[in-house]
């Protein structure tokens, strides 16, 4: 029997392969392993069954160091996003087979909207899954302070748009005193979502030491708002102590973290902007309340005024009705004492020295002879608490002298 040797079995084989795949062609895959070496992209594609997800298909593939080079002016940045392990991709490939490196693609060219609508179905997945377990409106729900001054950024340190925020809040021309804290973490790339979450962990931590959490990056496209597309880091935010605010740099679309934060914006001095428009609106509710104080105690002295007026010139005219009052009263008592006196100077003498000696126990020097003190407010006796008021001076007359003491506390 005929039998030939492997080089002319691979020969063959390329040849055959030569005729059927001459031309490139798109194929869709998932992106199982991704290798650099001297400027060439060594991968390894696979296929899942959609219900078992086992493994069906495996091919590698390799993208040449020149071919990499056209791609990356043709697609920038958009290229390392999509190039990454667990992608799913349609890819432009042409076969080729080696008689000693064995079967393998050449990818010529990427198809971004393919991955992009990946990344649009996963991302809609996650939001119905934060959704399904009401996580969506959480952080949004937490009260903010009524001054944010206390601020923990998660940024990159050297992000331009951290740079912009921080020179927004701190040459602010109200003069607010900001005190801002970087935690800083990757904004792009693989690292995005394991770096802002060690970050989140180390500021929950701390939080009594901070009013908000900012996350920040700079400008950047479409495609690297997947990075922030992750149901790990949605939860992260939505259950977070304290009211996150994002603004990492787009113009239309909202990632999961946009969608879960307590507020976000387009930029991150639009996060600056607010968070100085949020303390002056608080200023201007305290000079408000301070002119309605300012308002009600004038209006409240001046009451007390017009009734202290009132008390000073009915003063005098009761004063002049009492002591007119008093005159005619005392001049009936001396009338009557007269006549009594009289009559009883008439009945009896021995009454008269009796009524006499009572007389004189009843005399003020007496009366503090035997252990008692009699206390005058303004030289006249006081009989009752409520001729009294806390801070008043009064003088305390006792038997071998006087002394003055100060109200300091009433008790009727």
């Amino acid at each position: 029997m005929e039998s030939l040797t492997l080089y002319e079995l691979n020969e063959y084989i390329r040849q055959v392969v030569i005729l059927n795949f001459g031309q490139s062609m798109w194929v869709t895959c998932e992106i199982s392993q991704l290798n650099y070496s001297r400027g060439h992209r060594y991968l390894e594609l696979i296929q899942k069954d959609s219900e078992t997800e086992t493994i069906i298909a495996r091919i590698g593939a390799v993208i040449w160091s020149r071919d990499f080079s056209n791609l990356r002016r043709k697609h920038r940045e958009a290229l390392d996003l999509v190039l990454a392990e667990a992608n799913q991709v349609r890819l432009q490939v042409t076969v080729d087979f080696h008689e000693r490196y064995g079967l393998k693609l050449m990818i010529k060219d990427i198809d971004l909207n393919y991955t992009m609508g990946q990344f649009a179905e996963r991302r809609l997945q996650i939001i119905r899954r934060l959704e399904a377990e009401e996580l969506i409106d959480v952080n949004g729900e937490l009260r903010l302070p009524s001054a944010i001054q206390r601020i923990a950024v998660i940024s990159s340190e050297t992000a331009a748009g951290f740079a912009d925020f921080r020179a927004h809040l701190l040459e602010n021309e109200y003069g607010y005193d900001y005190r801002v804290h970087l935690f800083p973490a990757a904004m792009q790339g693989k690292q995005v979502v394991p770096e802002v979450l060690t970050q989140l962990s180390i500021i929950k931590k701390r939080q009594k030491e901070f009013d908000v959490v900012v996350i920040i990056r700079g400008g950047g496209s479409k495609i690297d708002l997947s990075d922030f597309d992750s149901y790990e880091l949605g939860k992260k935010i939505a259950t977070f102590p304290l009211p996150v605010f994002t603004g990492i740099g787009h113009e239309i679309d909202e990632s999961v973290v946009d969608l879960v934060s307590a507020k976000s914006f387009k930029t991150p001095t639009a996060v600056g902007g607010y968070l100085i428009r949020h303390n002056m609106e608080t200023e201007q509710q305290i000079l408000i309340l301070e002119e309605e104080t300012i308002r009600l105690a004038q209006n409240i002295l001046a009451d007390k005024n017009v009734a202290l007026e009132n008390l000073r010139k009915f003063i005098p005219v009761l004063a002049g009705t009492l002591t007119q009052k008093s005159a005619v009263h005392l001049e009936q008592m001396a009338l009557m004492l007269k006549n009594l006196f009289a009559q009883a100077i008439k009945d009896n003498d021995n009454r008269l020295e009796h009524l006499l000696a009572l007389i004189q126990t009843t005399l003020p020097e007496n009366i503090l002879k035997k252990g008692y003190s009699i206390t005058y407010l303004d030289k006249r006796p006081v009989k009752q608490t409520q001729a009294l008021q806390v801070g008043d001076i009064v003088e305390t007359h006792v038997e071998n002298g006087v002394f003055q003491s100060k109200i300091n506390k009433i008790i009727k």
